[in-house]
Protein backbone atom coordinates (compact mmCIF):
# COMPACT_ATOMS: atom_id res chain seq x y z
CA UNK A 1 0.00 0.00 0.00
CA UNK A 2 1.78 3.20 -1.01
CA UNK A 3 1.50 6.55 0.99
CA UNK A 4 -0.41 8.94 -0.82
CA UNK A 5 -0.26 11.97 0.99
CA UNK A 6 2.46 14.23 2.55
CA UNK A 7 0.79 13.50 5.82
CA UNK A 8 1.29 9.70 6.07
CA UNK A 9 4.92 10.12 4.59
CA UNK A 10 5.24 12.64 7.19
CA UNK A 11 3.65 10.01 9.93
CA UNK A 12 5.69 7.33 8.76
CA UNK A 13 8.95 9.19 8.91
CA UNK A 14 8.53 10.45 12.64
CA UNK A 15 7.30 6.73 13.29
CA UNK A 16 10.24 5.58 12.03
CA UNK A 17 12.34 7.96 13.63
CA UNK A 18 10.79 7.54 17.18
CA UNK A 19 11.55 3.52 16.78
CA UNK A 20 14.71 3.95 16.14
CA UNK A 21 15.74 6.35 18.77
CA UNK A 22 13.81 3.64 21.32
CA UNK A 23 16.10 1.01 19.87
CA UNK A 24 19.16 3.50 20.44
CA UNK A 25 18.30 3.92 24.01
CA UNK A 26 18.58 0.12 24.31
CA UNK A 27 14.57 -0.05 24.86
CA UNK A 28 12.88 -3.19 24.10
CA UNK A 29 9.52 -5.04 24.48
CA UNK A 30 8.38 -4.74 28.21
CA UNK A 31 10.35 -1.42 28.74
CA UNK A 32 9.31 0.33 26.26
CA UNK A 33 5.89 -0.53 27.54
CA UNK A 34 6.81 0.30 31.17
CA UNK A 35 8.50 3.88 30.13
CA UNK A 36 4.94 4.40 28.23
CA UNK A 37 2.95 3.74 31.09
CA UNK A 38 4.95 6.08 33.32
CA UNK A 39 5.17 8.94 31.24
CA UNK A 40 1.09 8.21 30.81
CA UNK A 41 0.66 8.31 34.47
CA UNK A 42 3.08 10.29 35.95
CA UNK A 43 1.79 12.60 38.37
CA UNK A 44 -1.99 10.62 37.86
CA UNK A 45 -3.09 11.08 41.66
CA UNK A 46 -2.62 13.45 44.02
CA UNK A 47 -0.62 12.38 47.52
CA UNK A 48 -3.67 13.99 50.00
CA UNK A 49 -6.88 15.13 49.60
CA UNK A 50 -6.73 18.97 50.00
CA UNK A 51 -10.09 20.52 48.97
CA UNK A 52 -12.81 21.89 50.76
CA UNK A 53 -15.46 19.55 48.85
CA UNK A 54 -16.93 16.73 51.69
CA UNK A 55 -17.64 13.55 50.45
CA UNK A 56 -19.94 12.58 53.23
CA UNK A 57 -19.44 9.47 55.38
CA UNK A 58 -15.64 8.57 56.45
CA UNK A 59 -14.75 4.69 55.75
CA UNK A 60 -15.59 2.95 58.36
CA UNK A 61 -18.28 5.00 59.36
CA UNK A 62 -21.91 4.18 60.09
CA UNK A 63 -24.59 4.74 57.41
CA UNK A 64 -27.72 7.43 58.75
CA UNK A 65 -30.76 5.91 59.37
CA UNK A 66 -33.39 5.65 56.66
CA UNK A 67 -36.60 6.21 56.43
CA UNK A 68 -39.06 4.74 54.08
CA UNK A 69 -42.64 3.84 52.98
CA UNK A 70 -44.15 0.42 53.77
CA UNK A 71 -47.55 0.30 53.02
CA UNK A 72 -48.23 3.71 54.01
CA UNK A 73 -45.97 3.01 57.05
CA UNK A 74 -43.21 5.01 57.86
CA UNK A 75 -40.01 2.78 58.49
CA UNK A 76 -36.93 4.15 59.93
CA UNK A 77 -35.18 -0.09 59.43
CA UNK A 78 -34.55 -2.21 56.51
CA UNK A 79 -35.83 -5.52 58.66
CA UNK A 80 -39.37 -4.97 57.66
CA UNK A 81 -38.45 -4.36 53.64
CA UNK A 82 -35.93 -7.29 53.48
CA UNK A 83 -38.58 -10.01 53.45
CA UNK A 84 -38.46 -13.59 51.96
CA UNK A 85 -36.64 -12.18 48.78
CA UNK A 86 -34.02 -9.98 50.48
CA UNK A 87 -33.38 -6.68 49.50
CA UNK A 88 -31.23 -4.68 47.37
CA UNK A 89 -30.15 -0.99 48.52
CA UNK A 90 -28.85 1.48 47.04
CA UNK A 91 -27.50 4.64 47.74
CA UNK A 92 -27.07 6.98 45.71
CA UNK A 93 -24.57 10.50 46.24
CA UNK A 94 -25.46 13.10 43.24
CA UNK A 95 -23.75 16.48 42.55
CA UNK A 96 -25.02 19.53 44.47
CA UNK A 97 -27.67 20.85 42.38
Amino acid sequence: MALKSVTQRWIAIIGAFLLLLLGLAGLKGQEIKYWAEQQLTANMFVASDTDAFDPGLKVGERFPLIEARLNQTIVNSIDPLIADKGLIFIASRSVDW
